[in-house]
């Protein structure tokens, strides 16, 4: 609690403030801190509420009050902190289940806002948060959300706050949950929007604009399928074609949706690479020729990425897209090279071991050497299999399907008896493979 003598040196402050102040009176009448002197000496002495919104916001509350009612053109501040004191209120009304409390709160909050616009105008910019509060505040109220974001985009264009963009978004979002717009119309307004975020990509405020349009992306995601994005892509593609931007993010959202066969992302993956060379650009461009079945060249574009990438993270995932690729095209060592590489950078990747047990079952009739070769190709698949399942539980299931797939092709208990092998002993797989694994028979 603030002492009286605290107040009282706030006080004496204030009194010499107001001292240089009376000197123009008149001014004071016709001016923004009150319509007649006493209003002015008020305003002045309650505008030091800001002193004690940290320490006593009872006190802070009692002050605001008095200088948002003699001298509400004073500050802008004072309804930014109108907000931020009736807002912790809310919040704390909210807590204690008090939901009529709570609700009184947010109409003062929302009187606020509306009389900023009165005083100060900015009408747009307001109303961009007072939709965003009233998202936060009031969720149910879904068309009146709506409608305030979307005035408020409309009114400030490109330079709508970055916040409000998100906002619109949800709220879009909302009202197609409940019937009340299409997916259309949620596409449309995704258009809208990511133009906002993209115009503002460099500036003051750049990175708030990317943050925003990677939280767009996400909340948009499950409505952005490839039946949606093919024909939106083809349909902005010629305007866009030497828009960095533009090619950068669409790149992204069809490379997520694995739109890969679309002759759509072949032209938008080669004007980017074109325009900007990145490890990310690469990996676009080795998708689109792994789509195409051109495995060469898909191999040559991925490990561009490689060498482009910044993190062991990106490096995995590059070297998993090259084994992969190998794998396609029946280059079983090097499957097993990269899928190395990439544990390298990344240990624990189950994918990397389900790599390499395929390259290994899938060479099983190039190493039979009427022996057990093909046999031992098996077995050391079988390794990978379960290795890959202990290290990482998300491929248990298709590790056990394969397991059982190569389990079939073992020998029969009496087949081994003529090479003097019986299950458990230690057997070198030759052929490229090279390994050392166990017998196991049916």
């Amino acid at each position: 609690m603030v002492s009286k003598k605290k107040i009282r040196l706030d006080m004496k402050k204030i009194a010499v403030i107001i001292a240089g102040l009376v000197v123009s009176l008149t001014t004071f009448g016709q001016g923004k801190y009150g319509a007649t002197p006493d209003d002015s000496i008020a305003c002045i002495e309650s505008l030091i509420y800001k002193d004690y919104m940290k320490s006593d916001q009872k006190l802070a509350l009692e002050l605001w009050k008095v200088a948002y009612k003699v001298c509400p053109q004073s500050q802008k501040t004072l309804y930014i902190n109108g907000v931020k004191l009736y807002g912790t209120l809310a919040k704390a009304a909210g807590k204690a289940k008090n939901t009529e409390l709570k609700e009184a709160y947010v109409d003062t909050m929302m009187s606020i806002y509306d009389q900023r616009i009165e005083m100060f105008g900015q009408k747009g910019f307001v109303l961009g948060y007072k939709g965003q509060s009233m998202l936060v505040n009031r969720p149910k109220e879904k068309e009146q959300i709506f409608a305030l974001l979307d005035e408020a985009v409309s009114i400030t264009g490109n330079k709508t706050q970055s916040g409000t963009l998100v906002a619109l978004m949800f709220a879009t979002i909302n009202l197609e949950k409940i019937g009340k717009k299409s997916k259309d119309d949620v596409v449309a307004m995704f258009e809208k929007l990511t133009a906002i975020t993209a115009a503002n990509a460099t500036g003051k405020y750049a990175e708030k604009y990317t943050k925003a349009e990677d939280k767009i992306n996400n909340v948009v995601g499950p409505y952005m399928t490839c039946e949606i994005l093919i024909p939106l892509s083809e349909k902005n593609y010629e305007a866009n074609k030497e828009n960095v931007d533009w090619l950068r993010k669409t790149t992204k959202l069809l490379k997520v949706k694995k739109c890969y066969e679309s002759e759509i992302f072949s032209k938008v993956a080669e004007a980017y690479f074109k325009l900007e060379p990145s490890a990310s650009a690469a990996e676009g461009m080795g998708n689109l020729f792994l789509g195409k079945k051109d495995y060469s060249r898909a191999i040559e574009f991925f490990k561009k990425a490689l060498e482009m990438a910044e993190t062991d993270e990106e490096k995995a995932a590059y070297c998993m897209s090259i084994a992969k690729t190998y794998l396609y095209s029946k280059s079983y060592s090097s499957v097993r090279t990269y899928a190395k590489k990439a544990l390298g950078f990344k240990s624990g990747m189950g994918d990397a071991y389900m790599l390499i047990g395929d390259a290994y079952m899938y060479s099983a009739s190039s190493c039979d050497d009427k022996k057990l070769g093909r046999y031992g190709a098996y077995w050391a698949a079988v390794d990978k299999y379960q290795k890959a399942k202990s290290v990482d539980a998300t491929v248990a299931n298709d590790a056990n399907k394969k397991i059982a797939k190569a389990s079939a092709n073992y020998p029969e208990t009496q087949d081994l008896f003529f090479y003097n092998k019986k299950a458990g002993d230690s057997y070198v797989v030759a052929c490229w493979i090279n390994e050392t694994t166990s017998v196991r028979s049916k």
